[in-house]
């Protein structure tokens, strides 16, 4: 008796989803990178008149970088008397606080304001609670364990005060090549700045993300339901008809843990699963998405949402024909074994995958927006 027709139409469809998973952001990838031959169509001339800024650090925990994290703030290519820097803290046990009040008191020509939230109510909270006491025109955040190149604030702002620029982020890279860190980082932050010469870019880096003050009043503030709280507030200043832009010259560091990486790596998925779960909910029905940014919002809600579900139900239509001896199905899963081993592209695409998939079933019980912080070397 042959292979019944129900196998067979089983691998029909599963080779059908993946090669859908596959080929459709391998597409979006190709028409992203005839994106960066354009420019950002927009004047980036240089600042005249430097706007007041706030830089926001909240902090848990934070004692061994701390000191460094505001240096690396003091030492930034912008005028000192333009810039306050608001360190807003959920509770520290490790003295946080008091290492940054004694580094207040040796950088006396820093303005400095420290709020104390004593206990911990997520990111977002925090970052609301700073932006009421935050009196610069300018709103940027900031993680306490990144560090940024020297004129990576000023850049930031030059980008900002451009009329039609609403929020600018930064290019990160990891300081150590961590797992597939160096690898994910490469590919992902070629796709940021292309998005950002189409329209903008639906995601952003908490490490360093700056906001027009205006603009995120009228918004409401950080959405605190939504762990990724800097993409969200991004993309909502885009939805306003405003640039949310990753240009170049904005660049920064990022420490990478080495214990715990993967459940920081899934943490992270979580909130991104979140923040285009609910992007997927304004874009339906709503006609006034700037043309320039529908495909991007549409491809990358599609690329965190659905893309990843292919691989997995495509893999378990096609796994009853293995069983069953045919040699295309059983082809493929070699084939796969051997990238795993051989590439480390594809073993980074597939794991990114499989850490969406998680991140997805895992917003079911716990969406993560307070967590256990990892040690970061």
């Amino acid at each position: 008796m042959g292979i019944s027709l129900y196998i067979r139409g089983l691998l029909y469809i599963g080779l059908a989803l993946l090669m859908a998973h596959f080929l459709i952001p391998t597409l979006y990838y190709v028409v992203a990178r005839s994106w960066l031959r354009r420019d950002y169509g927009i004047n980036n001339d240089s600042i005249d008149d430097y706007p007041r800024v706030s830089v926001i650090i909240p902090t848990y925990n934070e004692a061994r970088v701390i000191y460094q994290r505001l240096d690396n703030i003091a030492e930034q290519d912008y005028p000192r008397d333009r810039l306050e820097i608001i360190v807003v803290d959920g509770g520290s046990t490790d003295g946080t606080t008091d290492l940054v009040k004694k580094w207040i008191g040796e950088h006396g020509d820093v303005k400095v304001k420290v709020i104390e939230e004593g206990g911990r109510f997520g990111k977002a909270h925090a970052l609301n609670t700073a932006l009421r006491y935050a009196v610069g025109d300018v709103v940027v955040i900031a993680d306490a364990d990144s560090m940024w190149a020297r004129d990576s604030l000023r850049n930031a702002v030059r980008w900002l005060m451009i009329d039609g620029v609403g929020a600018v982020s930064c290019n990160k890279l990891p300081k150590d090549d961590v797992a597939i860190e160096g690898e994910y980082r490469s590919y992902y932050g070629v796709l940021r700045i292309a998005e950002s010469r189409k329209y903008s870019s639906p995601i952003f880096h908490g490490e360093l993300a700056a906001y027009r003050k205006d603009l995120l009043l009228k918004i409401g503030g950080f959405p605190e339901r939504i762990g990724a709280d800097d993409s969200h507030t991004a993309s909502l200043i885009a939805l306003m008809g405003y640039r949310a832009i990753i240009p170049e010259n904005v660049r920064c560091i990022e420490s990478v843990p080495r214990r715990g990486y993967w459940s920081w790596r899934l943490r992270r998925a979580q909130h991104l699963v979140q923040h285009f779960a609910s992007i997927a909910g304004l874009i339906i029905g709503n006609a006034h998405i700037p043309r320039d940014y529908m495909p991007v919002l549409l491809t990358e809600t599609y690329l965190h949402i659905v893309n990843p579900w292919l691989l997995l139900i495509g893999l378990a239509l096609i796994l009853p024909a293995v069983l069953h001896g045919m040699l295309i199905p059983t082809a493929l899963l070699v084939l796969g074994a051997i990238l795993l081993i051989t590439s480390k592209f594809f073993r980074t695409w597939v794991t990114t995958q499989a850490i969406l998939v998680a991140a997805a079933i895992r917003n079911l019980w716990n969406k993560e927006l307070v967590w256990r912080k990892e040690e970061k070397d």
